[in-house]
C-alpha cells in the first residue's frame, strides 16, 4: 500500500471514528434527537458538507478498489498458447529476488517491492549490509545477479532497480 493510500485510509478511519462516536452518543441520549435533526436540516444548501460528502465517496471508492486489488497488476503473463497461459505472481517475484539478494555475502534482512509493467518490472530492494562491505561493489553484484537470474528464469527484463541500504549492521543470529 502506497503512502497516498495510507494517508487516505487514516483520514477515512478518523472520519468514520467521529461518525461512530456521534452515533453512539446519540443512541445513549447524550445528544438530543432534536439537536441531531437540526444539524441534518442544516446540511442542505451548505457547500462544505457537499464537498465533504464527495470526498468521502471518492475515498470509499479508492479504498474499495485498493481492497479488491485492482490498483495495479498482481501477476505478469509470461506466455500464452492454445494450451493455456503461464503467469508469474508479484509475490513470487518478490520472494525470489529476496532469496537472490541474500545470496550475496554481507546482505541480510531483505525486503523487496516489485512493480509490474507490460514491458518488464521495477524492483526496490530494502536491505541491511554488514560493516566493512563495499556498498558500490555489492550493489553491482546484487543488480547483475538479480537481473540475470530473473531474465533467465522468467524471461522478464528488470527495467529499473533501486537498492536502499537501511542499516549497516552485523547480522544477528
Amino acid at each position: 500500500m502506497g503512502i497516498a493510500d495510507r494517508i487516505i485510509l487514516t483520514l477515512y478511519t478518523f472520519l468514520m471514528a467521529v461518525v461512530s462516536v456521534l452515533a453512539v452518543l446519540c443512541s445513549l441520549g447524550v445528544f438530543s434527537r432534536d439537536g441531531m435533526i437540526a444539524l441534518v436540516d442544516h446540511i442542505p444548501g451548505n457547500w462544505i458538507y457537499a464537498v465533504g460528502g464527495v470526498i468521502m465517496l471518492l475515498v470509499s471508492l479508492r479504498l474499495l478498489i485498493t481492497g479488491l486489488g485492482l490498483t495495479g497488476m498482481s501477476s505478469l503473463k509470461l506466455s500464452e498458447s492454445d494450451k493455456g497461459k503461464v503467469l508469474v505472481g508479484k509475490g513470487a517475484l518478490e520472494d525470489y529476488i529476496a532469496v537472490l539478494s541474500q545470496e550475496i555475502y554481507g546482505i541480510h534482512n531483505v525486503k523487496v517491492i516489485v512493480k509490474l509493467n507490460d514491458d518488464g518490472i521495477a524492483v526496490r530492494i530494502n536491505t541491511s549490509i554488514e560493516p566493512g562491505i563495499n556498498i558500490p561493489e555489492t550493489s553491482d553484484e546484487i543488480r547483475s545477479n538479480v537481473k540475470e537470474s530473473i531474465k533467465k528464469v522468467t524471461g522478464i527484463d528488470v527495467k529499473d532497480m533501486e537498492l536502499f541500504f537501511k542499516q549497516i549492521k552485523a547480522k544477528e543470529e
